[in-house]
């Protein structure tokens, strides 16, 4: 069977536009195109503008705040080391000890509750000093001149 060639074929329709219309109908494709990526970032915008959403429900976006930080500070909250558990127990026994003590610093018994705070802490830096390693003869703080 023999094809037959129609005048209204895409095809010669196509052959048949000139380069003028052609280069029109491209830049009425890129201004349609950069319409519609204008509308798109404006949605974005609107989508992403928070000072909006507080406007509208406030207590929402306080609820959220304060769940944000709680979040945050459980995330970031500082570990104790097994030192510091140690001194933090050391300082309550020392002074739950000294609790009757302390009662009467303000009056005669302030010179041996001073005294007794100054051994107590000659006594923590003993045990922090105790906990860290000695020096060796080849630390980098000793002179070649110094004896050991």
């Amino acid at each position: 069977m023999a094809r037959k060639e129609h005048p209204n074929n895409d095809k010669e329709a196509d052959v048949e536009r000139s380069s003028g219309d052609i280069r029109e109908d491209i830049v009425k494709g890129e201004e349609r195109i950069s319409q519609t990526v204008e509308q798109i970032g404006e949605r974005i915008n609107e989508k992403l503008d928070w000072r909006e959403y507080v406007k509208d429900s406030p207590y929402v976006a306080l609820g959220a705040a304060a769940g944000l930080g709680y979040l945050a500070s459980v995330i970031f909250r500082k570990r104790t080391t097994p030192m510091e558990r140690f001194m933090g127990s050391l300082d309550k026994q020392v002074r739950h000890s000294l609790g009757g003590l302390l009662a009467g610093a303000a009056g005669p018994g302030l010179i041996k509750v001073t005294l007794i705070g100054i051994a107590t802490k000659a006594a923590m830096g003993w045990i922090k000093s105790a906990g860290e390693k000695p020096r060796t003869e080849n630390s980098p703080t000793m002179d070649s001149g110094d004896v050991p």
